[in-house]
């Protein structure tokens, strides 16, 4: 089972053609079960709210809790000057946490072929790329292009003063130290927030296998999959969720805003 762990079905043509997909092709395995997440997700979320009242029932008062506990975070991350401003954001994060919970726990449906889409570095790094990049989009938004653009090129650029040698020396440092080093600096974000996720779970995979295999698939394994596919994917969609809180309010806070 060691050697089945990370095969997929990958699509490199265009079915029934001799068309080949750019970037190493689409990976069947990962996007039937990225839509399987969000139908489930999507309709656990319906039963729990198809009937809302003022006195909440059991699935309508968890799904309060979840919100308000969120609401709580979001807003003590962000500290926003305006009341109710952080709900802007609130829905990115909570949903974040939802998605990739249910993409990690995936496997305790009894269905064939069904596996973590976060075990697959290609789900992780959009999930990555997408939390950056709106990150980097909000705080543009909230400090403009050209007040964004001077965060990045450095100090030098933040404050306005007479052309002299020593300004102009430092507003170049800025174009090729800091600049570049800004750029890493989101590159690198991707990596961590993705590298991260996509370790954790295939690791507990293979600690699953593992174990599975050293006790004959007895009591151990049944007690690792509920562990590791409940309270690890928990974990690791709370730890995705709140980075991408931090990443968020890091580019909302620049430049005092």
């Amino acid at each position: 089972m060691m050697d089945e762990i990370g095969e997929r079905l990958v699509w490199h043509y265009v079915p029934f053609t001799d068309i080949p997909i750019p970037l190493g092709g689409v990976s069947v395995d990962t996007v039937a079960n990225t839509l399987l997440a969000m139908v489930v997700l999507w309709g656990a979320l319906w039963l729990c709210v198809r009937r809302l009242s003022w006195v909440p029932g059991r699935a309508q008062a968890a799904v309060e809790v979840f919100v308000s506990s969120f609401d709580q975070i979001v807003r003590d991350a962000l500290n926003p000057r305006e009341k109710g401003a952080h709900r802007q954001y609130l829905p990115l994060i909570a949903v974040l946490f939802l998605f990739i919970f249910m993409c990690n726990s995936l496997p305790l449906l009894p269905l064939p072929h069904v596996e973590e889409p976060t075990s697959d570095l290609n789900c992780t790094l959009a999930l990555g790329s997408m939390t950056v990049a709106y990150s980097n989009y909000c705080g543009v938004r909230r400090h403009g292009a050209r007040g964004r653009l001077r965060e990045m090129l450095g100090p030098f650029w933040a404050h306005e003063g007479p052309l002299t040698a020593g300004a102009v020396i430092g507003k170049l440092s800025g174009v090729f130290f800091f600049l570049p080093m800004s750029l890493v600096e989101n590159l690198s974000r991707v990596v961590s927030i993705s590298c991260r996720l996509f370790g954790n779970i295939t690791g507990a995979a293979i600690v699953i296998v593992v174990l599975g295999s050293l006790t004959y698939e007895m009591f151990t394994p049944m007690f690792l999959d509920v562990f590791l596919l409940i309270f690890e994917s928990a974990v690791q969609a709370f730890v995705f969720s709140m980075l991408a809180l931090v990443y968020l309010a890091i580019n909302l806070e620049e430049q005092g805003g």
